[in-house]
């Protein structure tokens, strides 16, 4: 080989020991890049979502209102169906051998649960009471945050200093304009103070301050507006049904009992004027025949929708077998509980129906 081809192979090789070191060079970069991308977006989600993920222990919490964390004694749980749709855990809390205040775990669904799967699928609020019942303190914990609607800090801040009664006459004083978030809490409040007065007082004293209100937590929410099409064609709008009463119905046709549940219910609704009231049933079965079994004993103007994996029923929260939702002109909700010819459904479908 003449020395011009040597020269020339030469060149070949360092020109291709020069390229591929360039393109290494362009790959490492563009990797380095995508890199820098990604961890950029994870950074940003972590930044981004951290305020909705952050817990505090409870026993911090509990240290933060009272001073001192104390010791935990006599878990229990408050309920009282009659008077009250929720129950709560309850803890004492101890110092020097001595009760001084209660703790009470207050949950709800958690709004911002769909902005990322990090985020709880439940907040979690510590509720603090001293021996006379009135509120040292209400924190979440578990988050710590989660969107309100309205100033957060000053809301939980409000409960401070309340007692029972206020809460029980409805003279409490905590705002929360239209955030239907701010007001399942302040219902979940209310209830678990109630709970804890009729533990105190018994149900005597507490009927004689409540009468017959019944205490549920998600009254006065705002229903989702949702649509769908009914077994006969027609289109089922709430939004466009807000200048009336709704009377939701979510069951299993296939359940003898469930169906039985709703018949009887349906003699009760007989008893009241029932012209401007919607009737809306969701089946759980994609059968249409089954599902009027659900429907047809029930009185004016209904309709029947197949919703076998129960989409709108979770929408709605009537996804138990049978369940029902009281909804109030403007789509406010009324009342939601099991669709069983119990004390408490009856009452509260006569009140929904007599009020004007």
């Amino acid at each position: 080989m003449s020395k011009k081809e040597k020269n020339k192979k030469t060149s070949k090789k360092k020109n291709k020991s020069r390229f591929n070191k360039k393109t290494l060079g362009i790959v490492a970069t563009v990797l380095a890049v995508v890199a820098g991308v990604i961890l950029g977006i994870l950074i940003y989600n972590n930044t981004r979502y951290s305020k909705f993920t952050k817990i505090t222990p409870k026993e911090q919490v509990r240290e933060e209102v009272l001073g001192y964390a104390g010791e935990i004694e006599n878990p229990r749980v408050l309920s009282n169906p009659l008077r009250v749709g929720e129950n709560f855990a309850v803890n004492d809390i101890v110092k020097d051998g001595e009760r001084v205040a209660m703790e009470v775990i207050v949950t709800l669904d958690n709004p911002d649960a769909a902005k990322s799967e990090k985020i709880p699928p439940n907040a979690s609020i510590l509720l603090l009471v001293d021996n006379d019942l009135k509120i040292q303190g209400v924190k979440p914990f578990n988050p710590t945050f989660f969107t309100l609607g309205i100033d957060f800090e000053k809301f939980f801040e409000d409960f401070k200093g309340k007692d029972a009664l206020q809460f029980i006459n409805n003279v409490d004083g905590i705002y929360t304009d239209e955030s239907g978030t701010a007001l399942i809490v302040k219902n979940k409040i209310k209830a678990a103070m109630s709970l804890l007065y009729i533990e105190k007082f018994g149900e005597g004293e507490y009927d004689k301050i409540a009468g017959n209100d019944f205490v549920f937590a998600e009254k006065g929410a705002k229903v989702t507006p949702v649509k769908a099409t009914d077994i006969n064609g027609q289109e089922v709008d709430l939004e466009k049904f807000k200048d009336y009463k709704l009377f939701i119905v979510g069951g299993n046709p296939g359940c003898g009992g469930c169906v039985d549940s709703i018949r009887s219910l349906s003699k009760e609704i007989a008893k009241y004027n029932t012209n401007d009231v919607k009737f809306i049933v969701l089946s759980f079965s994609p059968d249409k025949e089954e599902a009027l079994k659900l429907s047809e004993s029930l009185p004016g103007e209904k309709y029947t929708i197949l919703d076998p994996d129960r989409t709108l029923a979770i929408e709605l929260k009537v996804n138990s077998s049978p369940y029902i939702a009281l909804v109030d002109k403007g789509l406010i909700l009324f009342y939601r509980g099991p669709g069983e010819p119990m004390l408490e459904t009856i009452t509260q479908i006569k009140n929904f129906l007599e009020e004007s």
